[in-house]
């Protein structure tokens, strides 16, 4: 039987009874270094630091040399220590959980015979990529920085952005075993400190092993988990994130992972691009408006064509009839599995686009299409109509700047499918009337989802449909409560 270390209590002075502790609770941790050394005093003391993460030249120079050419290092003389030693984040744990805690995150710790205090320091160094624009959210007129896995960079980079002392950051420690931080950043004055709260509560009651992604903290404090429409806005791009602190928006980012999550959000925030904002306000509008539609077409226009096809074949124009019924004649499947089938293989190049290498993308997508087009109408498997219409549907979901949404609107568009094909056309105007009701009913951290509209804002339609121009964009929008709800300084 294993006897069981209790590494939750103080240091002793006994430096073999504290060594003791450390080691055995880090056995078999090849990677932690162990540096027992012999000060000038005469004392005997140990380093431990994790290689790849401990910065060894600034540890060799301005932590462990220093700290060995001591003539002194008692209780006493640890109270002058910070003027003799070089570094910043000096601290001195006096637990030995504690010290663990600082060793596995990255510090140098020293401890000391006859000392019943640790030094931990804050050297950290390791490997990380370069800021580069996001893959998954490019940006024609936006900026091409992006967050990455390293939350001390993100910090920086939208401290580099907004500097101003009102730009607050909260931090907690989540993972039972990771001990990873989540920090919520957020403008004060700005924000609405009661929905800062309720952030703060979801935060500290998470309770897990580990969060691999920010993904899984949002599916946790979601108010609605069922919901297949994403209740906080993921992104990868430090503007996005700096439009939604300005507007009084909370920004929640985990520690190594290059996702941030803005809260709270409407609908509307997931149909919109950074570049809206930096091209004239008439384009934008065009812009948001073909999204629009883009989105209806998505979400209706294979049930509506499945529905005409089975049910309401008299409402189609004559000329347009005959040619549906040539091109039909063939096809042995009726028209929703017709459908099925082409959504299928769409699918499936989508996702083999996805995980494969980029270099071999363009020679699936080609193959893709012609598998899905040519081949599969001269099969007689598919009709030249239906691949128009599910094509059309497949690009307008492709306009959406969020993936988050695409994902929503593919899983409606079946649905609606597959109800048409049994009830008409009242098989896409009922599911049609369910899900604005159920994004009338959605709330984000409290505060109304498909707000303007519901309820209705008319000041915050400016920023909707259509985007107004810069100088009459003078308001917060009313979702994130902000204190202070006009822009810039205030007249008198």
């Amino acid at each position: 039987m294993v006897e069981e270390i209790n590494t939750n209590v103080n240091l002793h002075k006994d430096y073999a009874k504290n060594f003791y502790l450390i080691d055995e609770t880090l056995k078999d941790c090849p990677d932690i270094i162990r540096r027992q050394v012999i000060l000038n005093s005469g004392k005997k003391g140990c380093f431990f630091f994790i290689q790849g993460l401990c910065d060894v030249d600034l540890f060799q120079r301005d932590f462990m040399t220093p700290l060995l050419n001591l003539q002194k290092l008692d209780s006493e003389e640890i109270k002058y220590l910070p003027n003799k030693l070089p570094i910043a984040g000096l601290t001195f744990p006096m637990l030995i959980d504690k010290l663990i805690e600082d060793i596995l995150a990255g510090n140098a710790v020293f401890i000391c015979e006859g000392l019943n205090k640790g030094i931990s320091c804050t050297l950290k160094k390791y490997e990380k990529r370069s800021i580069n624009e996001p893959e998954g959210e490019k940006s024609v007129r936006g900026d091409h920085d992006g967050f990455i896995e390293d939350m001390a960079t993100n910090i920086a980079t939208i401290r580099r952005k907004l500097k101003t002392a009102n730009l607050k950051f909260k931090n907690f420690t989540v993972g039972n075993i990771s001990h990873q931080t989540v920090s919520i950043a957020y403008l004060e004055d700005v924000a609405n400190p009661n929905i800062l709260q309720i952030i703060c509560d979801k935060i500290t009651n998470l309770n897990s092993d580990s969060f691999i992604a920010i993904g899984y903290i949002e599916q946790i404090i979601s108010d609605h988990p069922n919901s297949i429409f994403p209740q906080y806005l993921a992104t990868e791009r430090p503007d996005k994130a700096i439009a939604g602190l300005l507007e009084g928006r909370f920004v929640i980012m985990l520690q190594e992972t290059s996702f941030v999550m803005i809260a709270p959000v409407t609908y509307f925030a997931f149909t919109q691009a950074p570049e809206d904002y930096s091209t004239h306000w008439l384009g934008a509008t065009y812009l948001r408006i073909l999204r629009t539609l883009a989105t209806l077409i998505a979400f209706f226009l294979p049930g509506i064509y499945i529905a005409l096809l089975s049910f309401h074949y008299y409402m189609i124009p004559l000329p347009l009839l005959v040619q549906l019924a040539q091109s039909r004649a063939k096809v042995p499947f009726p028209p929703v599995i017709e459908a099925f089938l082409i959504e299928f293989m769409i699918e499936m190049v989508r996702e083999a686009s996805i995980r494969l290498p980029s270099f071999i993308t363009s020679s699936i997508s080609i193959v893709g299409g012609l598998v899905i087009g040519q081949t599969a109408i001269q099969a007689g498997i598919v009709s030249d109509l239906m691949v128009i219409v599910i094509a059309a549907s497949a690009i307008a979901g492709f306009t959406m700047p969020t993936y988050d949404l695409g994902i929503s609107i593919r899983i409606v568009k079946y649905a609606i499918m597959i109800a048409s094909s049994i009830f008409g056309i009242l098989g896409v105007i009922i599911p049609m009337v369910m899900v604005l009701a159920h994004l009338i009913v959605l709330d984000s951290l409290g505060e109304p989802y498909f707000q303007p509209i519901a309820p209705f804002k008319f000041g915050d339609l400016k920023d909707t449909y259509i985007r107004a121009p810069i100088r009459y964009l003078k308001k917060r929008p009313d979702i994130a409560k902000p204190l202070d709800k006009e822009r810039g300084k205030k007249n008198g």
